[in-house]
């Protein structure tokens, strides 16, 4: 194989970048959809290979997670076969290990969260990985961590078992006890691998390190685990990893919530020097620290000391970016996928998925303040990391997931199809569901990488701009602020008069949205609403931009006015509503 050669009529390979299981790895273009990909290419000796590599790819072609490599496509290019997957510009944690060393505990559970939370979804599938070890994680240059290489996986449903080797499945240093004394890996043996790669990335070196593969492995058989030296806190979590008993260890889903209950409560170190680097001169650690320990009076001393922050949208809902939460990437084997961030109100962000040019599914991501009365959000209630996520069945061609974070506000995941649109929506929604988690459990919601613009509606108090009595509303009034004061509504049980007030970011309007009137400065578009009675709608332009696309669009304000008399009476006083509002809005 050589460079710029064509595999299967439309992957051209670029470079060589490695070797994983049973084949080499190329970068490589997907010349139909213009995007890099990577190829493994299969060693086919004989047909037990053939049949290895197609069992992998069906493995791993099953399981779409943000922390886990997405498989694509099989390529055969005359006797040979090629795994098409997502391309990782990464190091693995070998190579992190090999080139810094240890690393400090916080970086060890941050990255542990995400490979626990693949390690769920590979599980959740039926499918034992059975060689979790620094060498099958990768890091990205932005601190994503991802589980790879299913050339030794098992799948529990379909019993197929494709291992090299019929004794030992695994890598010795960091097989389970059990596997090495020659019993059937398990999820259990996994989630110890999982523990022992960590310890790796703690100590510097796995549990069972030294000396020949046979002494490894022998030690592997006894169980017995050295006491982490350099994990702070976090051992007792490594340790309950480890345990030599399987049916006493966490599954990985519990094992991401334990190691993200400890990231709090571990010091943020700066990087250590590379080695061979002058003196002074730093690397920067794969994982982003976005969060910062809050301090408290130890009882009966002066020094404060660290305490955990609760993981959700912080003191400053503003300040809370959803789109930090959520990842096209993932969601690229659903269709062409477009991040779109000027979209509906400041508190969502939305990937929209294209299939062709008239398809599109809208994944969007909005925050939701805590439930009156700290109600517990309906739906089946299931786990991604540390959180509750809540949930049903698709309605409507959608589905709509709920992620209760621990300072109880709410991030709202929903998936809406065109129709025609062919997709598992719930599917793309718990994917969704475990790009925000991921990014979540470090430290709750990151800060905006840009903040709202001077003048933006984005600072604006919604519930300032209307007077409830001049809109109709009969004292004693009910005033409802939405996430960040950028809604707002307004209502009274003494009258059927009700007012919203809503922040939106879309394209400029026209005469489809409603008859175009002057208030106040701004156009603003009144239309009464055509299938409910008794509501009339003002959109109102604040201001105009280009967005992150270089295109039009405008911050607007929608005013709705409900209640006696018919809608189309209300449209009067929803335009002197419109007017009173544009008076306190700030200049643009």
């Amino acid at each position: 194989m050589h460079g710029d050669q064509l595999i299967a009529d439309r992957y051209r390979l670029l470079e060589r970048v490695g070797s994983g299981g049973m084949g080499v790895v190329w970068r490589a273009r997907d010349e139909r959809l213009d995007r890099e990909v990577a190829l493994k290419q299969a060693r086919l000796s004989d047909a037990v290979s053939g049949r290895k590599l197609r069992r992998e790819a069906r493995l791993a072609a099953s399981v779409l997670h943000p922390n886990v490599v997405t498989f694509f496509d099989v390529a055969a290019e005359g006797d040979e076969l090629w795994l098409v997957m997502e391309y990782v510009p990464a190091r693995s944690l070998a190579e992190v290990l090999a080139e810094e060393g240890r690393q400090p505990p916080r970086t060890v559970a941050e990255i542990g969260v995400q490979i626990a939370a693949g390690l769920a979804a590979v599980h959740a599938h039926g499918i034992e990985h059975r060689d979790v070890k620094p060498g099958n994680v990768l890091i990205t240059l932005d601190g994503q961590a991802k589980l790879t290489d299913f050339s030794i996986s098992r799948s529990v449903r379909a019993e197929e078992t494709v291992t090299d080797s019929p004794v030992i499945g695994g890598t010795p240093g960091y097989i389970a006890p059990e596997v090495a004394q020659g019993h059937l890996p398990s999820a259990a043996a996994d989630v110890f691998s999982l523990g022992a790669t960590l310890y790796a990335l703690a100590e510097g070196a796995p549990p069972f390190a030294g000396g020949t593969e046979f002494a490894t492995i022998r030690r592997a058989a006894e169980g017995v685990v050295p006491p982490a030296a350099h994990a702070g806190s976090l051992a007792p979590v490594l340790a309950r990893l480890m345990r030599s008993d399987p049916a006493e260890r966490p599954s990985a889903t519990v094992a991401g919530e334990l190691l993200a209950e400890q990231i709090g409560t571990l010091p943020v170190l700066p990087p250590a020097p590379r080695r061979g680097l002058p003196a002074g001169a730093v690397v920067l650690v794969a994982v982003v620290v976005l969060g910062v320990a809050f301090l408290v009076a130890r009882p009966g001393s002066g020094d404060p000391v660290a305490q955990p922050p609760k993981l959700g949208i912080g003191a400053d809902p503003r300040a809370a970016d959803p789109c930090r939460l959520m990842d096209a990437a993932p969601l690229r084997p659903f269709g062409d996928a477009e991040m779109d961030a000027d979209y509906g109100n400041f508190d969502r962000c939305d990937v929209i998925l294209h299939r062709g040019e008239d398809l599109q599914t809208d994944v969007k991501l909005e925050f939701e303040d805590p439930p009156a009365g700290g109600a517990t959000p309906a739906g089946t209630q299931t786990r991604s990391g540390p959180f509750a996520v809540f949930g049903e069945a698709p309605q409507d061609g959608g589905c709509v997931r709920l992620v209760h974070l621990q300072d109880r506000y709410l991030v709202r995941i929903s998936v809406d199809p065109d129709e025609g649109y062919s997709l598992d929506p719930c599917k793309v929604a718990d994917i969704a569901v475990g790009s925000a988690t991921k990014v979540l459990a470090v430290a709750g919601a990151p800060p905006r990488a840009t903040p709202t613009q001077a003048g933006s509606l984005g600072q604006v108090d919604a519930c300032s701009l209307v007077d409830p009595g001049a809109a109709g509303v009969a004292q004693p009034v009910r005033i409802q602020p939405g996430f960040g004061k950028w809604s707002c509504d307004w209502d009274s049980a003494a009258s059927s008069r009700a007012v919203t007030v809503m922040f939106d970011r879309d394209q400029p309007p026209d005469g489809r949205d409603g008859q175009l009137v002057r208030v106040g400065g701004h156009d603003a578009y009144l239309k009464a609403d055509e299938y409910a009675d008794h509501t009339c709608q003002a959109i109102l332009v604040f201001r105009g931009y280009t967005d992150a696309h270089g295109e039009s669009a405008v911050e607007q304000i929608k005013l709705v006015l409900h209640g006696d008399p018919p809608s189309e009476r209300l449209c009067a006083p929803v335009t002197t509503l419109a007017g009173e509002v544009a008076a306190k809005l700030p200049r643009t």
